[in-house]
């Protein structure tokens, strides 16, 4: 039997449905705002590549995550292996382990972020972006992403 194209649409559009995570989110702005690591953090390990950015270990408690999820619509726990709960400016980039610089992030849209991070990282550690560059990077994949998901 041929399916007609909207009867692929339609059922590619179900199982795009069935496979994302039931609270699909994006970083809210005042929940998750995004923060630099500083060498006052109590993550701080200290400082990399030549710009000499503040950096900090990666250290998201439980409660922490509990905290993140229920902010971000009460994500329960059976759910969690469907995200990651992302830092908004990479550690890589100097972002801070605070929890204003951490958010649930569908595992998909994770992956793709994975390879700007990867980019950046590449970036800071030749010297060919500066902090700054890397920030206004993840500041304008954020705001591509909304638009997407309007």
């Amino acid at each position: 039997m041929k399916l007609s194209k909207v009867s692929n649409l339609f059922l590619g559009a179900l199982f795009f449905l069935a496979v994302q995570p039931a609270f699909a989110t994006r970083p809210d702005p005042v929940l998750t705002p995004g923060s630099l690591c500083t060498a006052s953090d109590p993550n701080f390990s200290g400082y990399r590549y030549k710009e000499q950015i503040p950096y900090c270990n990666r250290n998201v408690s439980h409660d922490e995550k509990l905290k993140i999820a229920q902010a971000y619509g009460n994500i329960p726990e059976s759910e969690w292996p469907n995200y990651e709960f992302d830092h908004l400016i990479p550690l890589c980039a100097g972002g801070s382990d605070d929890i204003s610089n951490i958010w649930p992030q569908p595992l998909t849209e994770a992956h793709i972020k994975d390879k700007l991070e990867d980019e950046i990282f590449n970036g800071l550690q030749a010297g060919t972006m500066t902090q700054q560059e890397a920030v206004q990077k993840i500041q304008d994949w954020v705001a591509q992403q909304a638009k997407i998901q309007q």
